[in-house]
C-alpha cells in the first residue's frame, strides 16, 4: 500500500514537467527494486549515479528516486519521464516493459523484477 501511495505521490508531483499532459504528452516509466537494508545507503549512492545521466539521454523530461526503509529490506522506486514511447525505445530498446539492468544490481537487488511498467500521465494535479 505504502510504494503505491508513493508511486502515486510522484505522478502527481509530475507537474515541474508538464502543466498540462494534453499539451505535453509525458510517459512515466516505474521501476520497482528491494535491497537489504544493510547495503541501502551503498545501493542508494550507486543508483543516484546511475540515474543522474537520463537528462543527457535525448527524449527524457526528469526522474525521481523513491526510498522505503521496511525491516530487513529497503525499496527503492526510479521513475522516469519521457516525452513519448519512441523515446523510451531509443533508451531501453524494443520491448520497452524489460528492465535496463545496471551492472551492479545482480550485486544488490533481492528477487529482481524482470519488468517496469510505462504509465501516459493523464492527471497532473500537483500545486
Amino acid at each position: 500500500m505504502k510504494r503505491a501511495l508513493f508511486l502515486a505521490l510522484a505522478l502527481i508531483s509530475a507537474n515541474t514537467l508538464a502543466t498540462d499532459a494534453k499539451k505535453s504528452p509525458i510517459v512515466a516509466r516505474h521501476w520497482h527494486g528491494k535491497v537489504a537494508t544493510a547495503r541501502a545507503a551503498e545501493y542508494d549512492a550507486y543508483l543516484r549515479a546511475a540515474i543522474a545521466k537520463f537528462p543527457s539521454i535525448k527524449g527524457n523530461q526528469g526522474y525521481q528516486m523513491l526510498r522505503e526503509p521496511a525491516g530487513e529490506v529497503t525499496h527503492f522506486s526510479v521513475i522516469s519521464y519521457w516525452e513519448s514511447r519512441d523515446a523510451i525505445h531509443a533508451y531501453a530498446g524494443e520491448d520497452i516493459s524489460k528492465v535496463r539492468t545496471l551492472p551492479r544490481d545482480p550485486e544488490f537487488l533481492i528477487d529482481p523484477e524482470p519488468n517496469v511498467h510505462n504509465y501516459d500521465l493523464v492527471v497532473d494535479a500537483r500545486r
